[in-house]
């Protein structure tokens, strides 16, 4: 199996789970979105550890990486003001505007993640051996 599979597959499933949670949540159906915002969130894991683990086996260029790590990193973190308020928001009503706020820029914050993430990989090269 080629190194980068498991972790093509994994951001894939990610960005199935996340769509599907951003769907249930515009359309309030809170049942579904109880269970699959957090199942997104273990996916987001999982993909960051493989993201980990592929890149100990590519070399890229430091001034990508540069670019890229801040943003990977600011993409996780904001991920926990969006379970904060959604826990938030789970026992009070009144904190949906701030959990919507925190959704907006998680999503914005994960898609220049995942623009410069791309953009790094196609500057990688496997490392040999």
């Amino acid at each position: 199996m080629p190194p980068a599979l498991p972790f093509w597959l994994c951001l894939v499933v990610t960005v199935v789970l996340m769509v599907a949670t951003l769907v249930t949540g515009w359309r309030r159906r809170r049942r579904a979105h109880l269970w699959l915002g957090p199942l997104t969130m273990v996916a987001l894991a999982a993909t960051i550890v493989l993201t980990e683990q592929l890149m100990a086996r590519y070399d890229f260029p430091a001034d990508v990486r540069a670019i890229h790590l801040p943003c990977a990193k600011a993409g996780g973190l904001l991920a926990l003001p969006v379970v904060l308020t959604g826990v938030w928001l789970w026992q009070r009503p009144a904190a949906r505007r701030w959990h919507q706020i925190a959704v907006y820029v998680w999503l914005v914050s994960v898609l220049i993640a995942t623009g410069t993430g791309l953009w790094m990989f196609g500057h990688g090269v496997a490392k040999a051996g």
